[in-house]
């Protein structure tokens, strides 16, 4: 009998993976059997309030702190083994919510003291100054000290800072904190262009639930310690949807010219795969709210559907508004219901 050898490539061990971790300060239990996996070259957003427990996953993450239960593995090495340290904090940069750079340095002083903390031989700094400075438009901010440099600035250096060693995974809390909205899209644009051109892995946390809706492949959402939903924006749509929340389901507004004969129960058989049909008070308006199981690209099709059979049947449309969840919406009322619940 012929054995076949499956190898598996490093590209196919993810990134960062957290088997049922658990964090306790003393009495309170700040992680709560976390399970995520983050694949290789993927941006994945941790989104929460404050306190709840984004900052401490990532310093697990970091091998800052240890975890209480279960455990983080980076490229497969597990953090709870001290003999994968050393080599973990080289695959890891770290962005703590303050940037921790020294004021009274100059931009390229801060790089060169964090080049040597992080342990870059001395005979690639330079090189790797000049190309994280490049990377970030400082170049011409060099001898320039931080104290001088807008909020925007001190924020790319500080992540300047964080890939100045070569990580391939760049750990990022609250990025945009405090920053204002053209600093804040500097930060997004600059967080992007570093994913793609440099194929980093991309671990951000946040409650900014703009930055992950434009930055993010997927997201988790995390409430008091615990992971509520994860997934791309469309999955954690269904996972909320699949929990009957009618008041966040995708919705179609049908304003008509002519409502007689129009009932909510004629409506109801013309139109296929609605949840269900109401009418507004106007009596011209009504709103198709589709079933859960449905994707984005069905309910398109069964909006054209609906409309068409009502042009059929003599109905003058005047018009048609699709409705569908945001990310804040999903994040609000997922955390609503779990705090319900407690």
């Amino acid at each position: 009998m012929k054995v076949q050898t499956v190898s598996i490539s490093s590209s196919d061990v993810p990134a960062i993976e957290l088997r049922n971790l658990g964090k306790n300060f003393e009495d309170f239990r700040a992680i709560d059997d976390v399970n995520l996996n983050v694949a290789q070259g993927e941006v994945f957003g941790l989104l929460g309030p404050n306190g709840a427990g984004k900052t401490t996953t990532m310093r697990i993450i970091a091998c800052l702190l240890s975890p209480t239960d279960g455990d983080v593995l980076v490229k497969g090495k597990s953090v709870r083994d001290p003999r994968n340290r050393t080599e973990i904090s080289r695959e890891i940069g770290l962005l703590t919510e303050s940037p921790n750079i020294y004021e009274r340095l100059t931009a390229e002083q801060n790089l060169v003291f964090f080049a040597h903390a992080y342990g870059v031989p001395e005979n690639e700094i330079e090189g790797r100054i000049k190309k994280v400075l490049e990377e970030f438009n400082l170049a011409d901010r060099r001898q320039d000290r931080t104290v001088t440099l807008s909020k925007g600035m001190k924020q790319k250096l500080a992540i300047a800072r964080a890939l100045v060693h070569g990580p391939s995974i760049l750990l990022l809390d609250e990025p945009t904190a405090s920053l204002d909205a053209e600093s804040a899209k500097m930060i997004r644009t600059q967080i992007s262009e570093t994913a793609k051109m440099g194929g980093h892995t991309v671990f951000l946390s946040t409650h900014n639930l703009d930055d992950a809706s434009r930055l993010c492949d997927r997201i988790a959402f995390i409430s008091r310690g615990r992971i509520l939903a994860s997934g791309s924006e469309k999955e954690v749509a269904r996972q909320v949807k699949r929990d009957q929340l009618d008041a966040k389901a995708d919705r179609v507004s049908i304003s008509l010219i002519n409502s007689e004969g129009f009932s909510e129960e004629n409506l109801s058989r013309l139109i296929a795969g609605s949840k269900s049909i109401h009418k507004n008070g106007d009596g011209r308006t009504f709103e198709l709210i589709f079933k859960d199981e449905y994707s984005d690209e069905e309910i398109d099709s069964l909006t054209s559907k609906a409309i068409e059979s009502l042009v059929a049947a003599g109905a003058k449309i005047t018009s048609v508004v699709q409705s569908r969840p945001s990310l804040e919406d999903l994040y609000l009322e997922i955390v609503a219901r779990e705090r319900k619940q407690n």
